[in-house]
């Protein structure tokens, strides 16, 4: 068995009105508090469900909602900026991944001085800010990583502030926060869930801590992911906001692969929300990638609910993969060939970033630049891809 670490430093406090306890765990940060947030969970009524218990303690907070989903750069250090104004010493994040990578950021900007180009290489000289997060999707995870991707301005890619030192000390998962998600965003940060999970066990990267928390996470997303959306049913929106956290647990000690080495690419450069490029790419890009981990994606099938009664392992990890996109389709992702934004030109450089994406040597079968540009072209020409070469 290879050596591998497991880090977990944050706090979870789990359950249906656990939002409750945010006043008494923000005191223990600090004393003047800055709530990082988004305009629609302002609209959405979702941050003053929090900040009414902030109030009620008579704390000290502002907020900062200046943030758009595929967080940039220029917005994050304004944030900071802001933040180093009112003298905030901690703070609390209210929203989905964009939200929460954002307040990571500018907590290591608060901490750390400078601009988010100073810390993309894992250099981070102090631990950020203390930061409490809410997520209010059951997608990203990022509560419980150590990374905080940040959509370059200049470049039009995604970097990363990554590290121990960017780590979340609380984290407060409430399915209250889901009640009234919609049903299209319930069902791409479900997926993305799901994504996190299914790359987190078959990568390179895996160990046996985070396999065994992974393949959980994909059992519970399975069994739970479509009543969530449909039905709104509580113990499944219970069941994903836990294997969120799960599946990000695992793919923050273990890594993801050639799924997001594309969704990050298409989000730096069409803005297409990370949940959504992470949903369509997953069945696509497992399919390509079974031949180089058959007995985990067999094992991610039997996950999934699949019958493997008659089947070869490798035609059952193929049945697993028809059963990802069946759950795609089912919740009504859309399809790479449907995007409008997407244009064959446009292929040879966003290969080039995924290629380029330190997470593609962690994929089961290491792709290159062409292996890229191939899948985007047959997915936008068929909609599907077929075996070939050397992925029989």
């Amino acid at each position: 068995m290879n050596e591998f670490e497991f880090f977990t430093p944050t706090n979870i406090i789990f359950g249906r009105g656990s939002i409750s306890r945010v006043a008494v765990e923000a005191k223990k940060l600090g004393r003047r508090g800055l709530v990082v947030t988004d305009s629609g969970m302002l609209s959405a009524g979702l941050a003053k469900k929090v900040t009414d218990y902030l109030d009620k303690k008579g704390l000290t907070y502002f907020t900062w909602s200046d943030i758009v989903p595929n967080p940039r750069d220029v917005d994050i250090e304004k944030g900071a900026a802001y933040a180093v104004d009112k003298r905030i010493d901690y703070l609390i994040a209210i929203g989905g991944g964009s939200v929460m990578d954002t307040a990571k950021a500018i907590g290591a900007i608060l901490t750390n001085g400078g601009k988010c180009s100073d810390w993309y290489e894992g250099n981070l000289e102090v631990p950020i800010a203390p930061l409490l997060c809410i997520p209010t999707t059951c997608g990203t995870g990022s509560e419980v990583t150590h990374e905080s991707i940040v959509n370059n301005t200049k470049t039009m890619e995604k970097d990363c502030i990554w590290g121990a030192m960017n780590s979340v000390k609380t984290a407060i998962i409430d399915s209250q926060m889901i009640d009234k998600l919609p049903k299209k965003i319930l069902a791409s940060t479900g997926m993305d869930a799901l994504t996190h999970a299914v790359e987190a066990y078959v990568c390179r990267a895996a160990n046996p801590l985070t396999d065994a928390i992974a393949l959980y996470a994909i059992q519970m997303i399975q069994k739970h992911l479509v009543l969530a959306v449909e039905k709104h049913d509580i113990e499944s929106l219970d069941a994903m906001m836990a294997a969120s956290t799960m599946a990000g647990m695992a793919f923050g000690n273990s890594d993801v692969a050639c799924v997001h080495s594309i969704s990050e690419a298409l989000g730096g450069y069409y803005d297409i929300p990370h949940g959504v490029a992470n949903a369509m790419m997953l069945a696509p890009v497992s399919r390509i990638s079974v031949p180089g981990a058959v007995e985990k994606y067999a094992d991610v099938a039997r996950a999934l609910g699949v019958d493997g009664a008659g089947l070869s392992e490798e035609e059952l990890a193929y049945a697993g993969v028809e059963q990802m996109q069946k759950l795609a389709d089912a919740l009504e992702i859309p399809h790479f060939s449907e995007l409008d934004m997407v244009k064959p030109q446009d292929f040879p450089r966003l290969a080039k970033t995924a290629a380029n994406a330190s997470e593609t040597q962690d994929n089961p079968v290491i792709m290159e630049e062409q292996d890229f540009i191939q899948l985007f072209t047959e997915l936008y020409e068929n909609g599907t891809i077929e075996m070939r070469g050397k992925y029989e």
